[in-house]
């Protein structure tokens, strides 16, 4: 089983990460928040270590990587809720900071889950469902969290605005359209000056037509 990679950034996507580990390259599938903070090591020559989740079943073997180990931690926590399975894991991860997802489970309402992508009605209730049945292990992870002393206080709740993820998904479509990085950026943030989008379709489609 592999626990943990250690090499240079070959390629890097919103879903995915491809990690040259001494000759070999690995494709890891990742958060949101991982492809965010990952970003940083993409233009540099120094190598990330991520933390693996090997998961082995009988479709085949899939590689989930995490630059912070209690993110790793987290994802083992909500993939072993019955019936949300890693791919719903790695969305919430994407989406929610343990302390924000303990919050709505406590207080709030499955619709509050709904900012996910694809994630509507039956899939945000299930998962609040599942969420606040097993409030009890997220509390002893938070719990677990609060007192390590190398996570700061200023990073727990760290995650990229619903406004950076929504501008960093438009830029990649573009990107695997063909642009190139800056092109892309330039021209989502020209777009997004004029009129508001809330759909990533929506807003290739403006960008395409104008060009």
């Amino acid at each position: 089983m592999i626990s943990g990679l250690q090499g240079s950034i070959r390629k890097l996507e919103v879903g995915s990460v491809h990690l040259d580990v001494h000759g070999v390259t690995y494709e890891i599938v990742i958060s949101f928040k991982t492809y965010w903070e990952l970003k940083e090591f993409q233009t540099s020559a120094k190598e990330v270590r991520l933390h693996i989740h090997h998961s082995i079943n009988e479709r085949g073997q899939k590689l989930f990587g995490f630059l912070q180990e209690r993110d790793k931690e987290f994802f083992k926590v909500m993939k072993g809720l019955h019936g949300i399975g890693e791919m719903t894991a790695l969305k919430v991860l994407s989406f929610f900071s343990p302390w924000e997802l303990h919050k709505i489970a406590s207080s709030g309402e499955a619709k509050d889950l709904e900012k996910i992508p694809k994630v509507r009605a039956k899939t945000s209730e299930k998962i609040f469902f599942e969420v606040k049945q097993n409030l009890k292990k997220l509390e002893l992870f938070l719990e677990a969290g609060s007192e390590d002393p190398s996570i700061p206080e200023t990073s727990k709740e760290k995650l990229p605005s619903p406004e950076d993820r929504f501008k960093e998904t438009a830029v990649q479509a573009l990107v695997q359209l063909g642009f190139e990085d800056k092109s892309a950026l330039k021209e989502v943030e020209k777009v997004l000056k004029k009129q508001n989008f809330t759909d990533t379709g929506e807003l290739i489609r403006e960008i395409l037509k104008n060009l």
